[in-house]
């Protein structure tokens, strides 16, 4: 008795089936049955990746717990630690005001040694008070340095336009340039 072979192909999914009887084979192009043994392995591989991932993020949230546990562990320690030693805080919060108070005074002594140092060279240079009040201490330093060089230690009104037409000469003038001045004319 023969068996009769009967099949359909499908252009859609571009497969054939034959029916042998009661028995139905399905034939594939060699092409698709590659790429569904690609997306398989490709299928496998997310998998392991993603194991892979369950398994490295399983381990930081351990990590992150066993972190979070110690912390509190220490936390607990600190608090007790503080009670202990509430004398300490106390005597911690007095030093930092103590500092506090000591910056403040320590601004303002350097405020009015600044004042003290504009008004000596004013007086004892006879100098504009205009061409100190823009310094700061290490430049009033510098200038006084400059004026001495230039006109010695005690100037008077001659150096600054009290007599002798001096002046004009000295007015506007940069402490370099004053002492530049200086300078040349003791050659």
């Amino acid at each position: 008795m023969a068996t009769d072979i009967t099949g359909t192909a499908d252009e859609k999914t571009g497969t054939i089936t034959v029916k042998e009887g009661e028995t139905d084979v399905k034939y594939v192009k060699e092409a698709s049955l590659t790429a569904l043994q690609e997306k398989l392995t490709e299928a496998e591989k997310a998998k392991g990746t993603a194991a892979q991932a369950t398994t490295e993020a399983d381990a930081k949230v351990s990590e992150a717990v066993n972190a979070r546990t110690q912390a509190e562990a220490k936390v607990e320690t600190l608090a007790e630690e503080i009670k202990k030693h509430t004398g300490t805080a106390d005597e911690l919060t007095k030093l930092k005001t103590d500092l506090a108070t000591a910056q403040e005074a320590e601004k303002s002594s350097a405020t009015e040694l600044l004042e003290l140092r504009r008004t000596f060279i004013i007086n004892n240079y006879k100098v504009p008070p205009d061409t100190v009040n823009s310094k700061d201490l290490n430049q009033l330093k510098l200038y006084e340095e400059a004026l001495k060089a230039v006109i010695g230690a005690n100037a008077g009104n001659y150096a600054f336009g009290g007599s002798g037409g001096g002046a004009a000469a000295l007015e506007g003038k940069s402490p370099m340039e004053l002492a530049q001045m200086a300078y040349t004319e003791k050659k």
